[in-house]
């Protein structure tokens, strides 16, 4: 699957970047995430989110940063969505043994299990998002 349309998501960051500023800051970032339950994000799990993102320590992301949160959504909705067998939304007992089944098959076929993947993973946002 591939990324939208770079205009597309540059309409979509101006919209998110409220203040005009050209970097969207945690507080924007949470006014556009949904959860799927109405319910704003954890403001940790934003800034987590910003945290993963920002190149530059400025506790904001830029359009580029931007693009690379975008697709790390994606790719969690896409992988949230392949072990969500019964489409309920939700992961339950039987298919999160099977996910994280997986995670340890992926993680052990890596040459390299760095510290760094290790922290990542265990850093991600459970929550489901869409913009």
């Amino acid at each position: 699957m591939s990324l939208p349309d770079r205009n597309f998501l540059m309409q979509l960051f101006r919209k998110v970047d409220r203040d005009g500023s050209g970097s969207i800051n945690a507080h924007e970032l949470q006014a556009a995430l949904s959860n799927g339950t109405w319910t704003p994000f954890n403001p940790e799990t934003v800034r987590m989110m910003i945290g993963m993102f920002d190149r530059d320590n400025s506790a904001t992301i830029d359009f580029e940063e931007f693009l690379s949160l975008w697709k790390y959504i994606d790719d969690w909705q896409r992988c949230f969505k392949s072990f969500d067998r019964d489409n309920s939304g939700s992961i339950d007992r039987n298919e999160l043994k099977l996910a994280l089944t997986a995670f340890g098959k992926f993680l052990e076929n890596r040459e390299e299990t760095s510290n760094k993947i290790k922290l990542e993973l265990i850093r991600l946002p459970i929550e489901r998002s869409i913009f």
